[in-house]
This record gives structure tokens, sequence and C-alpha cells, in this order.
């Protein structure tokens, strides 16, 4: 705001643009030389000068409000409150009613340079109505383009909105038809950082750790994103190249696909999808880090239920690191023999080194049938899709032949779309889903017939992990040493198996063998790191 002296018959000049007129070449500068010759030409002295770049569809205007509180706090010296034209003072003809009524009551005059309305005019309220009527028509018409340009956009597979955390907008040299005037998309292309977005979504949909101790961990990494900014990320389908398009006009909701470049696929969208509305036991997290007791809060003790700790002692020579239970009970073991009775508890969970060859046919046997299954459903959803779309242009048909009224074709059609919607994700997954588990059965197995010695050389994050993976529930913990029922499914089922397995000579058929069906289609389960890790 620029200050001058001020005299007598004292007016404030208001001055609008919006970013749009500014970048169209309409001008602040005109407008205040316009307003002083014409201030000159009355005699009036100019109190203050407000510049605003602000949209005029309503009254909440940072420089209108300091305009406002500056004739509040002088009303018996501000006579007038001048701008240009009508439009910019409102395109919004209830608020400009009511703001004019509110300065009126202040014995302040709101008036246009340019389309004077002289303030004796029993006319006056007609006239004023007209200008203010045509700024919120052209208001409209704006906002109405601006819709349907937006949505064209959309259908289009263009993103229409401020570009997500890990893209950059640019201009994609396509133009496009606006009304009369010619513009050019925007397209999001992945920026420096895209690989936090990837990293994101592959981690969290391992689910191996709990979703907030991804987010720190990328936090460190450099990825600046709050909590809700990291979830509202992990729920967006843009980064799946999918432009969701919501219901506008007569047009169904739909999502399209995007012409931007994805950063992950539409099946580890799903996972992570899947992740938020599922449940699971993860291992409980720590108060604290403590290096010699890795397992302190995945143990309950045996008398008395309540969760085992661990504390260090010191002897003549060197500290003691013991678990003992939180209460008074006489459950009380050494660090170093909890681990050993740890891992002779994982020796029952391993696979008998005799039968690794034949567990490794299995898995690889199983994944075929799966594929198989997965042609299949996809057989199906494709003969869906197909049956759903020719139901659309039924119900086209049927609008045009005046058998049902417009209402009732848009209840169809909508039920349909949402339907469609639903195939198409589900034909697109089974497309994209492909990954070969074959590259990790030897690896992997190698690892589940060693999961003691695999324990025992684990440092404290190695110890976490294993035990979030393997047990879905506390450990019983006592002197004598550790049991749970509470067992991973996939491990409880390959360790099951194991010993009926060892009957069964290399090269027989396992096809009809219960455990092929057991295997999940995505493979083995993937370990699950405990919350606190």
């Amino acid at each position: 705001m620029d200050k001058i002296n001020t005299k007598s018959d004292n007016v404030i000049l208001y001055l609008r643009v919006s970013t749009d007129e500014q970048a169209k070449g309409f001008s602040l500068d005109y407008q205040e030389e316009s307003l002083k010759r014409f201030c000159q030409l009355r005699g009036y002295n100019i109190l203050a000068i407000y510049r605003e770049d602000h949209s005029a569809k309503n009254f909440k205007r940072p420089e209108w409000s300091n305009l406002q509180s500056f004739v509040k706090s002088n009303k018996r010296t501000v006579d007038k409150v001048l701008f240009a034209k009508w439009d910019r003072f409102s395109r919004n003809v209830h608020e400009a009613f009511n703001i004019i009524s509110q300065f009126e009551n202040m014995g302040v005059e709101v008036n246009a340079a340019e389309q004077w309305l002289e303030p004796e005019n029993p006319d006056k309220i007609i006239l004023l109505s007209f200008y203010l009527s045509i700024g919120e028509a052209e208001r409209r018409k704006i906002a109405s383009r601006t819709k349907d340009g937006t949505y064209e956009a959309k259908t289009q597979g263009y993103y229409a909105s401020r570009a997500p955390f890990g893209y950059d907008s640019h201009r994609d040299g396509h133009k496009t038809q606006r009304g009369v005037n010619k513009g050019k998309r925007s397209i999001l292309i992945p920026n420096n950082n895209a690989h936090f977005v990837i990293r994101a979504f592959r981690e969290v949909a391992m689910d191996i750790e709990s979703i907030e101790t991804t987010r720190k961990r990328l936090y460190n990494d450099g990825m600046i994103l709050g909590k809700s900014a990291f979830t509202e990320m992990l729920k967006n389908l843009v980064y799946a190249g999918k432009i969701v398009v919501p219901e506008y006009k007569k047009e169904s909701a739909k999502i399209v696909n995007a012409v931007h470049e994805p950063l992950i696929d539409m099946a580890t969208f799903k996972k992570v999808q899947e992740i938020f509305s599922g449940k699971r036991w993860h291992g409980l997290k720590p108060s604290h880090t403590n290096l010699e007791f890795p397992l302190r809060d995945f143990l309950t003790c045996e008398l008395c239920g309540n969760q085992i700790t661990g504390s260090s002692s010191k002897g003549r020579s060197k500290k003691y690191a013991y678990y003992h239970c939180r209460n008074k009970c006489k459950t009380r073991v050494s660090a170093e023999e909890t681990h050993i009775k740890i891992s002779d508890l994982l020796i029952d969970l391993q696979i008998n080194e005799n039968v690794k060859e034949l567990f490794a046919e299995v898995l690889k046997d199983s994944e075929s049938q799966i594929n198989g299954n997965k042609s299949n459903q996809l057989k199906t959803m494709l003969e869906r899709q197909r049956n759903l779309k020719s139901r659309l242009e039924n119900a086209e048909n049927m609008l045009l032949d005046h058998e049902v009224t417009p209402e009732t074709f848009n209840n169809m059609t909508s039920r349909i779309n949402k339907e469609l919607m639903t195939v198409n994700d589900e034909i697109e997954s089974l497309n994209t889903s492909n990954d070969s588990i074959k590259q990790y059965v030897d690896a992997g197995i190698e690892l589940l017939a060693n999961l003691d010695i695999l324990f025992m050389e684990s440092d404290y994050e190695g110890k976490r992990i294993l035990a979030g993976s393997l047990f879905t529930g506390k450990l019983i913990f006592g002197n004598d040493g550790c049991r749970t029922t509470n067992v991973n499914e996939v491990i409880n089922v390959l360790t099951r198996s194991s010993k009926g397995l060892e009957g069964i000579k290399k090269g027989q058929t396992v096809k009809n063998y219960s455990l092929t069906v057991k295997v999940p289609g995505a493979g083995v389960e993937p370990a699950r790191f405990p919350t606190g890790v």
C-alpha cells in the first residue's frame, strides 16, 4: 500500500487484477493512472492506494481486508472508496450489495470511476445490479470453461492439479482448443524425488515394517514428507499411471490411463492399499533401543503372563545382561542363554536338509499352477468386461428409443461404470503381475534350512526381523526354555510338511500333494519387521 498526504474530500483507491488477467495484459498501473486523473478532475484527495492481485469471486482478499480495516479506523475521515469499474470491485452480486451496505452505514460511498453512479439517482439500484450482474456472469462463464477444460484434460489422461511429490509439471507441446483460446496441456515428469516415491511403495508393499517406520527412515534419507502427506501419497492413483475422473454433469466417475510415466505398477499399488486396510501383529515398539536385548518386547513370562524386560548387572569384571519378568517372578535368564534357547526353538521351524531340493520343486511347480489359474481368471474378467460394455450400449439404445427416462439411464450407467472400473483394475492387475518367485526359491529355501544359525549370527535388527517374521504372537518365556503356538502360517505349513515329504523320492510327482495348494500366489510370504525396528 502506498501512502499519500491527505486533505479534505478524502478517497481511497482500490486497484484489482487477477493473476490470469495480469498475464493477459491487464495493468494495475493503468488503473492507478486513470483513477488519479479522475480524482484530480473532481478535486478529490487520495488517502491511500491498495493494489490487489486476487480473484473477485468473494471478498476474502488480503488487500481488501486491509482496506476495510483502514476505513473502520478512519470512517470519519474517509468519504469514498473508488475503483475503475464495478468488476474490479466484485464479481459476486450478493456479497457486493452486503459490502456496499456496510460502507454506507459508515457514511462511506463506494463507486466506479468509469461506470459512475450518482448517489441521488433513484435508478441507481437498477444500474448497480446491471453492472454487478455482468461481472458475475463473466465469472461464472470463466468458471464453467475452467471446469469443462479440467474435465476434458482428466478424461484425456492429464493430471489437472498441482504436481504431486515426485513429479514436476511441464508443457507437453500439445495444443488444445478451449473456447477461442489455445493453450498447451501440462504433463507430469518424474523429478529428483521420484526415487523416494518408488522406494516408499515398494518397501510398504513388502509389509515387513510399519508404514511410519518406513516414512521415518526415508525422511532421514532426505524425503521431507510428514505423516499425513506420506499417507496421502501412498493412496494416490496417479503414481500408478491412473487419473481419477470425478462425476461431472451427466457423466459418471471413471478411472483412465494417464499420459505421464507411472512410478509404480498397479499390482504394487493394490498391495499397499491392502496393507492400509489389514491388521497384523508386528511386534511391539520398544520404548528405546538396547542392543543387548533385541527380544525384550517379544517375550511374556510363563508364570504371570506379564512382559519380559531386560537389564544389566555389574559383576566384578564386567556387566552381565539378563532377561527377566517385570514383576517379582523368579523368571530370569541371561541374554546369551535366552538367545540360545530361541535358536533351539528355531531348529524345529526349519526345513529338513534332506528335502530342500524337493521343496524347491514344489514351490516352482506351485507357481506354474497359480499362473494357469491367473490365465483363467483373466479370461473370465475379459468376458465380464465385454458384457458390461454391451450393457452400456443397450442402455444408450433404450434411452434413444425413449424406453427409459434420462434419470433411469443415469442410474443404470452409473452402476455399470462402477462395476466396469473394478473389472478394468482386475484385468490390469492380472496383466502386470508377472513377477516370478523361481529366482528366489533356492536362496529362500537355504535360509529356511538354517534359521538357528541365521538367528545367532544376526545383529540387533536381524534378530528382531526374524522374530517378527516367524512368530505372530509373543513367545512364552521361562527359566527352562521358550515355546509358542503362534507361528507364521507359511512357515508352519513348510515345517509340518517337511517330515511327511522325507519319504517321497526325488523325481516322484508332487502335483497332487497338499502342500502345493498351500503356497501363496505371490511366493513365500515376506518377512515382517516388528514395529520398533
